[in-house]
């Protein structure tokens, strides 16, 4: 049952005249504002008008929820807009989602507000000022379509045309923000080939990637609970994956602990490889490492962690928003509190939240990540908008690339980033010492080119030199040995 009310809402602007005041219809002509008596505007059954010299005096928590949002929005507007010369209408659709209870709970779930482009303002007859506006909106309506919404727009607006309420709006829009970050960072569609959604709940997460990705076949969400709300994701949302059956994309539950279910569900995604590989299965294209995405959205510190520990044994990309961040050790809250001591500012102290995260990306980044699956990980961390969450938003992105990739120079031979870097450095250590190539060709071996150094200067010493030392030598050697003997006679 979907009921709702529509309400079509016009602003008016009156200019209140005094009694006795005749209205002049060539001023009517040349201004948007609309000359008035007082006496003229009359309430209702329902609603009884009552002026107010200041918008601040308007008493909005006695209004309905929905007023605290498009009243202020629309106030706000023409505030701004009366300095211009020529007032821009302010045009906008809005959805307003109200928990059950009426006025006597007069409080909103959730809603959506679409600020429309307006028609150039052009000032009309004011006897027929509203059926101006209504034209307007009409002629916009026709001309700009209104009813195209943004592909977000209309994922939001099939959730809520079906009466669903898990995801939340703000649970929405988390994913949302979460999946075009990662479609972004990992840049190649065929990273997302196949999805698993650690902890997704009501699978939001894993079904975004399906209707954003066109190459994404499969999502499937691991969690232990079956939650509310994922029949609904799959009954809104699967007309924008569902297209035909020759390419058939499908969205799967797995009610288990990811420890197992995460490893089971990896296993069986990279079979296919091998059954390819032996011509048993041709009907599919085979699955690498680097084609499954793992994502985790508001898991917390422990789901987190094993997730990108699981992840990186097999290689496979992975990109989490951790929460509820927690030091179990107890080796870096101490250190968290004496750099928030130190610096002395609230500014530019870090929470325990910010450290673990960035400890976490750490270990992605680490020398050996990967390095069993034959990858190693491009890590970014990247910050989602305060606005959709304001405190648990700091997105872990790892993108799985081979460890035998390089850069391919002129002869075909390919060259890690650690060749390329060293070989940088020898350049620099060159410069600094003003060394030429044959002298040195890296710092590391400085030491080994000293010994043919010291040589070559002992075979040009002067023979004369030579033999006058060891005369010297042998004079003191003799000299020392009478004195001895001297000493020994009784």
């Amino acid at each position: 049952d979907n009921r709702a009310m529509k309400v079509h809402l016009f602003c008016v602007f009156v200019n209140l005249l005094e009694d006795g005041d005749v209205i002049n219809e060539q001023q009517c002509n040349e201004t948007d504002t609309l000359p008035i008596h007082s006496s003229q505007i009359r309430g209702c059954d329902e609603i009884e008008p009552k002026w107010f010299q200041n918008a601040y005096d308007i008493p909005l928590h006695q209004m309905f929820a929905d007023d605290t949002v498009w009243l202020t929005m629309l106030l706000k507007h023409y505030d701004t807009s009366m300095q211009q010369p020529m007032r821009q209408k302010l045009m906008f659709d809005a959805w307003f989602h109200f928990h059950p209870g009426g006025a006597g709970t007069n409080s909103m779930r959730h809603h959506f507000v679409q600020v429309n482009r307006p028609v150039k303002s052009v000032p009309g007859p004011m006897d027929g000022l509203v059926q101006s506006a209504i034209n307007d909106y009409a002629t916009y309506s026709k001309s700009k379509n209104v009813h195209t919404y943004s592909f977000e727009k209309k994922l939001f607006h099939a959730l809520h045309n079906n009466g669903i309420n898990s995801p939340t709006i703000k649970e929405f829009k988390e994913n949302w923000a979460m999946a075009n970050a990662v479609r972004t960072f990992m840049k190649d569609e065929n990273s997302m080939l196949a999805v698993i959604d650690v902890a997704g709940g009501h699978g939001a997460l894993g079904a975004l990637f399906l209707a954003l990705s066109p190459k994404c076949k499969t999502a499937v969400v691991i969690d232990p609970a079956e939650v509310r709300g994922k029949d609904g994701v799959q009954k809104a949302w699967g007309q924008f994956w569902q297209s035909d059956s020759a390419n058939e994309r499908s969205l799967r539950y797995r009610h288990e602990c990811l420890r197992t279910g995460l490893r089971d569900e990896l296993n069986c995604m990279l079979s296919k490889q091998k059954i390819a590989d032996n011509h048993e299965r041709n009907s599919s294209p085979p699955l690498f490492p680097t084609n499954i995405l793992v994502v985790a959205c508001h898991a917390c510190q422990h789901l987190t962690d094993e997730t990108l520990e699981i992840a990186s044994e097999y290689g496979v990309n992975v990109a989490v928003m951790p929460c509820c961040q927690k030091d179990h050790d107890g080796w870096w809250k101490g250190l968290t509190k004496r750099l928030v001591k130190s610096n002395n500012t609230e500014s530019t102290s870090l929470s325990i939240g910010t450290v673990m995260d960035l400890l976490a990306a750490g270990k992605m980044l680490g020398w050996q990540t990967g390095s069993s699956a034959g990858v190693r990980y491009r890590v970014k961390m990247k910050l989602m908008d305060e606005g959709i969450s304001p405190h648990q938003n700091r997105m872990i992105l790892c993108r799985a690339e081979s460890r035998e990739s390089g850069r391919k120079l002129q002869g075909g031979k390919e060259e890690s980033p650690k060749v390329l870097a060293h070989e940088k450095l020898t350049r620099a250590y060159r410069r600094a010492h003003r060394q030429s190539k044959n002298e040195v060709e890296s710092p590391v071996n400085t030491t080994e080119k000293r010994v043919p150094v010291q040589s070559i200067a002992l075979d040009k010493l002067c023979v004369q030199s030579l033999m006058t030392g060891v005369a010297i030598g042998a004079a003191l050697a003799f000299l020392a040995l009478g004195s001895q003997r001297r000493s020994l006679v009784p």
